[in-house]
């Protein structure tokens, strides 16, 4: 893939023209160096929106640019590419950023990018996370961060991730690389189902070492057994609150009566008490008593106490038939209260009875759940159990898996053993003309531990902490990707003024100096934003015949900060240049 131009539906744009092979610069120049007002720097004239330009119309995710489209509505970004011999041409526009023309079909920015992916990378089948989105960005990095580590250029996700990008673009088997990875990832899939087990309340003791798992199996299934045993022979009274409460009604309605019973025996008894007294005194012994008194009676006296002795009489007897008279009504409610007690009696006796033979429902339901909680505990248990086993057994396979793997790997690793030695020596070569005594190299070798990444990849150059030898670090690799990577079809590097950051300016010739060299009478493009300060200081360094061959007649595009038409969109506008 190479980059021929990039235009716009707005005559504002300042159209960028790339030299088809070769160098391509971007220069960002201010008019008036000594100058430091706001807004007359380098910074927002356009060379990091360019980049943004390109991968907006490369299918770059709409999230990033939502700012983008609402500050710059009706605007239509263009970029036409070569790959091999056919050419393209790319158009997204703000107002539906949702899709892509590629050639003039519109596509859904989904499909653009797949369809790109099969232009551009030679990726298998049954591989996840490699796209093209996630492998441009070796080429085109896309942003500030992007220029912090030479093997995360995008957004890269895991460690895995960023093995496999790397992998793939330096020629390395992403299916050994995919082998380790899917058999940690079970590992970790049955590490975390163990975990899970671990937290349970239930099994928290049998990890800690308290309880063990077969005998308290055994004893759970014989509660089981017993209580399913009671559920059968259950024989369930849905009315059965209803019967109780019955019952207690009859049982309070006996007591009563009870109590009256008992009072009516003791009135009764009363009565035969009061039966039993009989009078003692008669006229006669009135009449002594009177005449030891010496009281004389008359004829009328004697008239008087035998009528009071005939009154006497009458009242004993009407006494006597009002007691018995009352005495039989108290039998006779007695007795009705007597038969009353034993049919109540015979009530409550059949409602136990009934409630002896018949259980609640709520009591069955409470003893179902009972039975089927620890039922619940007998598979959690078993499970458990199971786990155990398949654990280890799992746990036993995938380590032979891993030891075959790694004996796999290395044997791979010798077999290729002269494709790294010349990805490691170009590396080398590149990073020696800026660090000459420095160690350096690109470095494959194989990894055993205990994680997900079959191999060890690292570009080093030797006191590697400053960001100038960050920086060339990460010249080096993209160029080692370039010229020496596999399964791509890209043949173009853009690099971002960024990555002269913190270099000296020896270094930032030897720089432009390599790209010259490595880039002439080749079909791959060296692309890059520069600053006119950067230019000054490797102009320093360079005689003025190198700096026309390298810079001047190179140089595609010149931005400044003079006026607004002299800038990339060719109007003012804040947007951010991410």
């Amino acid at each position: 893939m190479q980059l021929i131009k990039v235009y716009s539906n707005k005559t504002s744009f300042r159209e960028v023209k790339f030299n088809q092979t070769g160098l391509s610069f971007v220069v960002a120049e201010q008019k008036n160096p000594g100058f430091t007002e706001k807004g007359q720097t380098y910074n927002g004239v356009g060379k990091s929106l360019l980049v943004r330009i390109i991968h907006f119309c490369l299918g770059a995710g709409i999230a990033d640019y939502k700012i983008f489209c609402n500050k710059l509505p009706g605007w239509e970004f263009y970029i036409d590419f070569k790959i091999g011999n056919n050419k393209y041409t790319a158009r997204r526009t703000t107002d539906n950023p949702k899709n892509i023309f590629l050639n003039g079909e519109e596509l859904a920015v989904t499909k653009f990018n797949k369809k790109m992916q099969a232009l551009c990378f030679d990726i298998p089948k049954d591989i996840s996370f490699l796209s093209f989105r996630s492998l441009i960005t070796f080429f085109i990095r896309p942003k500030k961060e992007s220029y912090v580590s030479y093997d995360k250029p995008g957004k890269t996700g895991s460690k895995y991730q960023v093995l496999l990008y790397n992998s793939f673009l330096l020629g390395l088997d992403i299916f050994l690389a995919q082998k380790k990875y899917n058999i940690r990832k079970e590992q970790e899939r049955i590490r975390k189902l163990e975990k899970n087990f671990k937290e349970d309340s239930l099994l928290r003791d049998f990890f800690t070492g308290n309880k063990d798992v077969t005998l308290t199996l055994i004893d759970l299934e014989e509660q089981i057994k017993k209580l399913d045993n009671n559920l059968s022979n259950f024989k369930v009274a849905e009315d059965y609150n209803e019967v109780q409460i019955k019952a207690d009604e009859i049982e309070r309605d006996l007591f009563e009566l009870n109590n009256k019973i008992i009072m009516m025996e003791n009135n009764i008894e009363n009565i035969d008490k009061g039966l039993k007294i009989t009078p003692d005194m008669n006229k006669k012994d009135i009449e002594t008593i009177y005449n030891e008194a010496k009281i004389n009676f008359s004829e009328n006296m004697t008239k008087t106490l035998n009528e009071l002795e005939d009154f006497y009489d009458k009242l004993i007897t009407n006494r006597r038939k009002r007691l018995l008279e009352q005495k039989s009504k108290l039998k006779i409610e007695q007795q009705n209260k007597i038969d009353n007690l034993e049919t109540l009696q015979k009530e409550l006796d059949r409602l136990m009875k009934y409630l002896g033979e018949h259980q609640a429902l709520d009591l069955f339901v409470s003893l179902s759940h009972k039975s089927a909680e620890l039922k619940s505990q007998v598979d959690n248990l078993k499970s458990y159990k199971s786990l155990q086993l398949k654990y280890k057994e799992q746990d036993r396979e995938a380590e032979k898996d891993l030891l075959k793997l790694t004996e796999v790997s290395e044997s791979y690793l010798k077999e290729i053993e002269s494709d790294i030695v010349e990805l490691r020596n170009y590396f080398r070569n590149l990073a020696k003309m800026f660090y000459p005594n420095s160690v350096a190299g690109l470095t494959i070798e194989n990894n055993d531990g205990d994680n997900q990444l079959q191999f060890d990849i690292d570009a080093k150059i030797e006191s590697d902490t400053s960001d100038g030898i960050n920086n060339v670090k990460i010249f080096c690799y993209d160029l080692t990707i370039l010229f020496k990577g596999y399964n791509h079809k890209m043949n173009f590097i853009f690099h971002d003024s960024r990555i002269f950051d913190g270099i000296d300016e020896r270094q930032k010739a030897d720089i432009f100096k390599t790209v010259y060299k490595e880039f002439t009478d080749t079909n791959k493009q060296y692309i890059a934003t520069v600053n006119q300060n950067q230019l000054d200081e490797i102009k320093r360094q360079l005689d003025e015949g190198e700096f026309y061959n390298i810079i001047t007649k190179n140089t595609v595009l010149t931005l400044t900060d003079d006026s607004d038409s002299e800038k990339l969109l060719g109007i003012k506008v804040d947007i951010g240049e991410g």
